[in-house]
């Protein structure tokens, strides 16, 4: 999800937790507490956690050699490495600047059913494959190294091959409910239960919101040092989740101030029903229609890309 999507979550939990409304009123900051506990979690990795990273390799095109199949090679040759050192290795991606304005971008898909590193090149989209070996891929779809960086890679060996983990410096030890936990701790005791509550609840729920993507995260660390799998439902930059999550967020954020009063304006059953249940639904379905249709044309150029592989081992 996005920032502004995390925020209105928190906003919202905090104004179901009793006597929080009616301390607003009164000027008390605990809504606000919510969304900025909200926030929290991607806070710590964007502004620490990414910059504490340490890479074993870069996989970077050369001014004298742009060629895919030699990205290729680089980042089958770290997988293998991985593999063979029987230890964790993480590779950073990056894209090669030229001048101001020209870039040479490209792009870096797993074939996981034929164990390929495959890549291409932007300017001529031609794909170009090396052998790894058994892969577990756990993130979603191609990745497009852009303008000013690509993502970072942890490849870990495993019994049954390498697997792939997308960002290994994002949703670890900072998307963990026990930090959750003992955030809330923490502030019940500084401050009062009630901001325990809404600090623990914030947290909370932008956790629980990333375990519908597709990336996971490290639930009970420092207990745990791997990521739990995502629901793979969504993607955080998905539009019509993240309207769904502001809407629902300030309908029913609306409704408990509503019913704070000492004469509540809002019919809760047609409000509940109309306006906050019914967009929601409607936009879900429209976008589990996409995602179906995605699903379904991904597979076809899958089986096109199978096919043509096929016919190249074929001639050769």
């Amino acid at each position: 999800m996005k920032g502004i999507s995390h925020f209105a979550s928190g906003l919202c939990l905090a104004t179901f937790v009793p006597g929080v409304v009616e301390e607003a009123a009164r000027g008390s900051l605990l809504i606000a507490l919510g969304g900025a506990c909200a926030m929290l979690p991607d806070t710590l990795d964007f502004k620490l956690a990414k910059f504490l990273e340490k890479r074993d390799a870069d996989v970077i095109p050369r001014r004298d050699d742009l060629d895919a199949q030699r990205l290729a090679d680089d980042l089958a040759m770290q997988i293998w490495l991985a593999a063979h050192e029987g230890r964790s290795r993480i590779v950073q991606l990056h894209p090669l600047r030229l001048t101001v304005a020209e870039w040479v971008l490209y792009t870096v898909r797993f074939d996981v059913a034929r164990g390929d590193v495959v890549v291409s090149l932007d300017c001529d989209g031609v794909e170009h494959r090396a052998h790894a070996g058994a892969l577990d891929y756990t993130y979603d779809g191609p990745l497009h190294i852009e303008e000013l960086g690509g993502p970072s890679l942890k490849l870990i060996p495993t019994d049954s091959g390498v697997r792939i983990e997308f960002l290994p410096w994002h949703r670890e030890w900072s998307h963990s409910l026990l930090i959750a936990l003992g955030l809330g701790l923490l502030l019940g005791l500084l401050i009062e239960p009630r901001a325990g509550i809404v600090a623990a609840l914030g947290y909370s729920i932008h956790i629980f919101e990333d375990q519908l993507g597709f990336m996971g995260s490290n639930l009970f660390a420092p207990l745990s040092r791997a990521r739990t799998n995502g629901l793979k439902l969504l993607h955080s930059g998905d539009t019509i989740p993240n309207v769904v999550t502001v809407w629902l967020a300030l309908t029913l954020t609306l409704l408990n101030l509503d019913r704070a009063q000492d004469t509540p304006l809002i019919a809760a059953g047609p409000y509940l029903a109309f306006v906050v249940c019914l967009p929601s639904a409607l936009l879900i379905g429209i976008y589990a229609h996409r995602r179906y249709r995605t699903h379904v044309e991904r597979l076809q150029a899958q089986r096109q890309r199978d096919l043509v592989a096929e016919a190249e081992e074929i001639q050769v």
